[in-house]
């Protein structure tokens, strides 16, 4: 009877250890997908995020101060952004490296000019205004990914 518990006890710990061997990787896989590439990713993935509430209350007045936190936390990344370089930067020749760079942050500007058209329709409750301005966000936001963003 006593070697019978100690084989239980001992495939029940091999049972543990196990799982935790093959939950371990799974963890750091689901964590790996909040971290980018780079700062730049990561300053994007958390502004994004914020766009994801943002779109689902934007045109809800009652939700206004809400809206304006997300588009002060998505100011924030945005503004951390604009001074970094996309990684497709180092891929693009030396000659053309700094009109690349210019040119990505003149889009930056253009999103933050965006970004303050938002907020000021929202502060004024003009929240059919606000979702068309998030619409043109949207827009602004996959041109730049196209153009910008490592293939």
């Amino acid at each position: 009877m006593t070697e019978l518990r100690m084989r239980k006890f001992w495939l029940m710990a091999f049972a543990v250890v196990m799982s935790f061997a093959i939950s371990a990787p799974l963890a750091r896989a689901a964590d790996d997908k909040e971290k980018g590439d780079s700062p730049l990713e990561d300053e994007m993935i958390a502004a994004n995020k914020a766009l994801k509430t943002l779109k689902t209350q934007i045109t809800d007045a009652s939700k206004n101060a809400s809206s304006l936190q997300l588009i002060g936390e998505m100011q924030k990344h945005f503004v951390a952004a604009k001074g970094m370089e996309p990684l497709r930067a180092k891929k693009t020749p030396e000659g053309e490296r700094a009109k690349f760079i210019a040119d990505y942050r003149k889009a930056m500007v253009n999103l933050m000019s965006e970004m303050l058209k938002l907020e000021s329709a929202v502060i004024d409750n003009k929240n059919d205004d606000a979702a068309a301005i998030l619409k043109n966000l949207t827009k602004i936001k996959t041109d730049g990914h196209d153009k910008f963003q490592e293939e």
